[in-house]
């Protein structure tokens, strides 16, 4: 299956998200598993409020070529657009035996919009753009043109409300998220 870029880059803001998850949760002696939990949570979701540019970087060079230069798209841009106006509450944390549920609200962009992109709307921009000689109809000028507009086209997106069920499981590894909830936060911002 072809990765597209979009998807590519997203995945990058999700592994953020899991790679944090399991860091502080092992090594630990009986402590309270809300707060490791609780500790965990906070952990990954800061790192996608607050990432720093050498994060981000780091996580653009790590999935390589998506595409996006192409269009004149910085992986960096992109990342740091995406993960721009989200937030979270951890509303409860309820630990039964091996289990424990985190119910949380996510503020998120979801790059799903894009296919709300109006395309007809984007060649008439396009069209309009050819007419004034902003552009030419060839192929470098029309990624040029069009990395920028799709750039607008997320930034724009405003950040909605989802409600997720997080499920942490406790093994031998220590508390450690389960496989349902691990895909619920990779598919996050898609």
């Amino acid at each position: 299956m072809k990765r597209t870029p979009l998807k590519a880059l997203v995945c990058v803001l999700c592994a953020t998200l899991t790679f944090a998850s399991g860091l502080i949760l092992t090594g630990c002696s009986k402590p309270d598993p809300e707060k490791i939990i609780r500790a965990d949570l906070i952990l990954g979701f800061d790192q996608i409020i607050n990432p720093d540019d050498e994060a981000i970087d780091e996580l653009a060079k790590e999935y390589g070529d998506t595409g996006l230069e192409e269009l004149g798209i910085e992986p960096s841009e992109f990342i740091a657009s995406v993960a721009d106006g989200f937030d979270y509450s951890i509303e409860s944390i309820e630990v039964d035996g091996d289990t424990a549920t985190a119910n949380v609200t996510i503020y998120s962009k979801s790059l799903s919009e894009l296919s709300d992109l109006n395309y007809d709307e984007m060649y008439e921009d396009f069209i309009r753009a050819l007419e004034s000689g902003e552009v030419t109809f060839d192929e470098k000028s029309f990624k040029a043109w069009a990395g920028p507009y799709i750039m607008d086209a997320i930034d724009r997106i405003e950040p909605s409300e989802k409600s997720l069920e997080i499920i942490y499981v406790n093994g031998d590894d220590g508390w450690e998220l389960d496989a349902e909830s691990n895909d619920a936060l990779t598919q996050l911002f898609i």
